[in-house]
């Protein structure tokens, strides 16, 4: 069985202006991953689940990919809307080895708000190299 690849979304994030009492749009484009993520069949080892706050808040809203072992992901600037561009980036990176899918094969809304891309802590990597001390 391989490892699921994990989408998770900051249920509170609002864009800077949004309104206070109305809904998150982190909500909102929780919401939509998970109908989009339905759509896709059993077959895609993709998982969705929310956060309170991913700490990203002057690039709301934020998701993180994820998956033991591989390259995480920040992706910021996102809105329901952007749903299929989240799946499907979070498809390519379960379908690669190291959590890197080659750069054009992302999604161009990923592509252009990625905010990090974080090696795994206990894996070597040709992207990833020592610094003497």
């Amino acid at each position: 069985m391989s490892v699921t690849t994990v989408i998770t979304i900051c249920s509170t994030c609002r864009p800077e202006g949004a309104l206070e009492d109305a809904e998150r749009p982190g909500a909102a484009l929780g919401r939509a991953v998970a109908r989009a993520l339905a759509a896709c069949g059993p077959e895609v080892e993709v998982q969705a689940r929310a956060i309170a706050c991913l700490s990203a808040c002057s690039r709301a809203c934020s998701v993180a990919v994820a998956s033991p072992g591989k390259f995480s992901y920040v992706v910021g600037n996102l809105l329901a809307e952007d749903a299929d561009a989240v799946v499907a980036f979070a498809i390519a990176h379960a379908k690669s080895a190291d959590g890197v899918p080659p750069w054009r094969e992302r999604p161009e809304k990923v592509r252009k708000n990625t905010l990090s891309r974080v090696p795994p802590a206990d894996a070597a990597h040709a992207l990833v190299t020592a610094i003497e001390r």
